[in-house]
């Protein structure tokens, strides 16, 4: 039998090649989510009244925030060497039709998202995700719902699903606003614990900053609020938008130090999109997935 090469590997049986690819696709999506919370995290504790507004907007809101467990295969190609895994993980999602339409981030469903927010250029690496199946958990309960793919949207990194079967159950969608932030507004967002926490509603918050109209219009944040792809409000419980990762686009832009040491990264951050640039995916979605009945 002839001599074969085995590639070299590192202490956990994993190609160096690969691992290499992988830790720094770990660099990046930790400097991108890990440097969105800036100097609002350190303001003054809010009143009473303040914080009754947060209750109430946790009350209202946390009914359409669901948990949506996924099998997803991941296959990646670097430096002639091919890892596939199948991967478990959960995201959470936000009801956005009352027959059981689900939008949530499609980062991690979608190769060209995932590519995107990796930082992945070109043809170094060749990356696939390929979503197995989804299963949607309402609340705080612990009964798992069928759900399939719709739609997803690669620029935006916005996926839709939809629950097979709702049985009796009855949903009240969240209805977006067209109303725009002003520097200096406060936002919130809703979201669930993991399952070891009783898939618990919490809420973050931010506070615009800026104001972008390249490359597309959108609304930079500092605070807490990372939770991707899920709905954004007003204090006065509004949807206004979703947070989503936002990239320049420009190869050749040079090193600006002061956006990296605050964001982590030379071309991409965490930007809010408004209603407006939503709407069309939500009608696109909605029409696909009365195509697929």
């Amino acid at each position: 039998m002839p001599h074969q090469l085995v590639p070299e590997r590192g202490s956990l049986g994993i190609p160096i090649g690969y691992a290499k690819v992988m830790r720094r696709i770990a660099v990046n999506l930790l400097a991108l989510l890990g440097t969105v919370s800036l100097t609002f995290a350190q303001q003054a504790p809010a009143g009473t009244t303040q914080t009754n507004s947060y209750a109430q907007l946790v009350q209202k809101v946390a009914p359409n925030i669901v948990t949506v467990r996924i099998v997803a295969k991941f296959e990646i190609k670097a430096e002639g060497e091919t890892q596939t895994e199948e991967s478990k993980f959960t995201l959470q999602g936000a009801v956005i039709t009352s027959d059981g339409l689900i939008m949530l981030s499609g980062v991690l469903l979608s190769s060209e998202s995932f590519k995107q927010l990796a930082g992945i250029q070109g043809d170094e690496v060749n990356f696939t995700v390929t979503p197995q199946s989804f299963k949607v958990i309402f609340g705080q309960e612990t009964e798992e719902n069928d759900a399939t793919l719709v739609a997803i949207d690669s620029q935006l990194a916005i996926a839709f699903i939809k629950v097979r079967d709702l049985g009796e159950r009855k949903l009240t969608p969240i209805e977006f606003k067209e109303v725009n932030p002003t520097i200096g507004s406060e936002l919130v967002t809703i979201s669930r614990l993991p399952r070891g926490y009783d898939y618990a509603p919490y809420f973050s918050t931010g506070r615009v900053i800026s104001e972008v109209s390249k490359p597309r219009r959108a609304f930079l944040l500092e605070g807490n609020i990372t939770e991707l792809g899920l709905p954004v409000y007003t204090m006065g419980g509004e949807a206004i938008g979703v947070m989503v990762p936002l990239s320049h686009g420009l190869d050749d832009e040079e090193t600006d130090f002061g956006f990296r040491s605050n964001f982590g990264s030379n071309d991409r951050a965490l930007f809010l999109v408004p209603t407006s640039a939503l709407k069309p995916l939500i009608e696109q979605a909605i029409q696909r997935a009365s195509e697929q009945k």
